[in-house]
């Protein structure tokens, strides 16, 4: 079993934001990936730490093992468990008659997650507690907010052993 952590913020809202993505997977931190960009929001970062998470089990990891993704936002988890078909459905309206927020996201993730996809039979996106010392997610919060010294302390402290080199571009 695969475990991928994402995390995404925004000072602002819109403002400089990024997102984060850790994979744990035989009690090792594995996939580190980190991103910053200008003039986004916090549910774009999250959308988009998803998606790398997704595309990266695509490209990088076996489909016919268990992938569960780990969101701390209940926006993006329930979007992909249950809005997204209804969404679809509707021509991508919402149930106030509005175009999706953020349709480009969106629908990347559910291009991701159509059927014809192996990715979908042994995938699941769960929610997670934020900031409640799940070390996946404090990990990967830690890299969407740049917060280098925070991810290296959890390393020492927990004595947590990472498959990939640690480079903090940020």
């Amino acid at each position: 079993m695969l475990e991928i952590y994402t995390d995404g913020s925004s000072r602002g809202n819109p403002g400089k934001g990024g997102y984060g993505v850790v994979t744990i997977k035989n009690g090792m931190v594995d996939l580190i990936i980190s991103k910053q960009f200008d003039n986004v929001t916090n549910n774009q970062m999250e959308l988009q730490a998803l998606i790398t998470a997704m595309e990266w089990c695509y490209s990088n990891y076996a489909l016919e093992n268990e992938i569960i993704i780990y969101s701390d936002s209940a926006y993006c988890v329930n979007m992909i468990n249950s809005w997204i078909w209804t969404w679809c459905n509707n021509g991508w309206k919402n149930s106030k008659k509005q175009t999706v927020e953020n349709y480009e996201l969106v629908r990347k993730i559910y291009d991701l997650l159509l059927p014809q996809f192996p990715l979908t039979k042994n995938f699941e996106v769960r929610k997670t507690s934020g900031h409640n010392g799940i070390i996946g997610n404090e990990l990967a919060d830690a890299l969407a907010t740049q917060n280098s010294t925070k991810f290296k302390k959890i390393i020492l402290e927990k004595n947590i052993e990472t498959l990939s080199e640690i480079n903090f571009d940020f």
